[in-house]
């Protein structure tokens, strides 16, 4: 009862908002040939850029930070908590988000004309990459990045790759839960490309993560520890430093767990083929191929 008081709320708020400031009118864009774009997903921000729509954006989330340009715009909140006010105010033609379960999808439909897009298996974000461009009226440069995104990660696993677990980089100065990458997603298919098999050879729903005892039962043959760029030094070694201290793992025994520092590594967007490429590169330094018989 609390939570559907809760929802009602947050609708009648929306309304609210969008009745006091003035909703958007949803055939203003069409008539004028110029849309106004509130993006609530750093990943859709980010394909808008590719696709050549971001001088049409108006309004960002609170995380959307890249390509620069995007930290020049209004911030919106996030598609889990919007900003209400904030987007009725930029009188958005079309608002895009990613459609995970928790978004509010009422209350932002009540704002206006509102896209929940796929946004988690490389099937969804290339179909998702491709309405974009329908809905931006730049189909066909969203189509190129959709073909150029399936051509560089739709690859079947390799039978004899290395058992691979790619992490993300835990800075709080104690190693507890490993929030790891799972095989289903936009990363996992990243992984794939690059060659490797996931230690964790499962579909995962919700939150992927591993205790220290699951880590040792996997004991995966390399372990590849995902560090924002933007991270410093002494964070970086922490890192690392964590994970060579578990002494029974086969990685730790024939060196094989590595820092890979990228940016790229924490989006869902089109930087993901950077990531690829970025650990084809890592997985060859760590597992060399032999040298050819003469």
């Amino acid at each position: 009862m609390k939570r559907r008081a809760l929802l009602r709320g947050g609708l009648q708020s929306a309304a609210w908002f969008a009745f006091a400031c003035g909703k958007p009118d949803q055939g203003a864009g069409a008539r004028s040939g110029k849309q106004r774009l509130v993006s609530l997903s750093p990943a859709v921000t980010e394909t808008l850029f590719a696709i050549g729509a971001g001088p049409e954006i108006v309004g960002v989330s609170d995380y959307c930070d890249y390509p620069e340009e995007a930290k020049k715009l209004p911030r919106t909140g996030s598609a889990l908590t919007p900003g209400y006010e904030a987007i009725v105010r930029l009188k958005p033609s079309l608002i895009l988000c990613e459609g995970a379960e928790s978004t509010p999808r009422r209350e932002l439909s009540a704002l206006g004309v509102t896209k929940f897009l796929p946004w988690l298996s490389l099937e969804d974000i290339v179909a998702s990459t491709r309405l974009l461009g329908a809905l931006t009226g730049h189909a066909e440069h969203a189509g190129e990045l959709a073909q150029k995104l399936w051509q560089g990660l739709a690859v079947a696993e390799a039978p004899n790759g290395p058992r691979v677990l790619a992490v993300l980089g835990e800075t709080s100065g104690k190693l507890s839960e490993i929030y790891f990458i799972k095989q289903n997603s936009i990363h996992g298919a990243a992984l794939r490309a690059a060659g490797a098999r996931n230690a964790v050879a499962r579909d995962v729903a919700g939150v992927p993560r591993l205790s220290i005892e699951e880590l040792l039962r996997l004991d995966p043959d390399a372990i590849i520890v995902l560090v924002s760029a933007r991270q410093g030094p002494a964070d970086q070694a922490r890192v690392l430093r964590d994970y060579q201290a578990l002494e029974p793992l086969t990685a730790r025994k024939n060196a094989r767990i590595s820092l890979l520092k990228s940016d790229a590594a924490f989006s869902n967007g089109p930087r993901i083929l950077t990531l690829e490429a970025a650990l084809e590169r890592e997985l060859s330094r760590l597992f060399p191929s032999p040298p050819r018989a003469l």
